[in-house]
């Protein structure tokens, strides 16, 4: 052997060893794709909740001002001044 040649050093990517890198790759990147879409979707489902709650309760209180409307007797005492109209516009 010469002095001056040196032996090369070559990677040897192996299939087996090529596909499993690939197939690893592949499956974290979409593990971390599905793991944000979960972690979005349940943040877009807490903010409906929290509207669907808000909705409700303004709807409770529009349906108790209906029935006091229905009622002849307050509304005589609303329109006289004896007790105050309900505003639906107040939390």
């Amino acid at each position: 052997m010469e002095a001056g040649k040196k032996k090369r050093f070559y990677w040897r990517w192996k299939w087996k060893r090529l596909i499993t890198v690939f197939v690893v790759g592949y499956l974290g990147f979409w593990s971390i794709q599905s793991g944000l879409h979960i972690w979005v979707l349940s943040h877009d489902e807490a903010t409906i909740m929290h509207h669907i709650q808000v909705v409700q309760s303004e709807n409770t209180r529009l349906k108790q001002d209906m029935q006091e409307l229905h009622n002849p007797a307050l509304v005589k005492k609303m329109i006289t001044g004896q007790i105050p109209v309900p505003n639906p516009n107040k939390p």
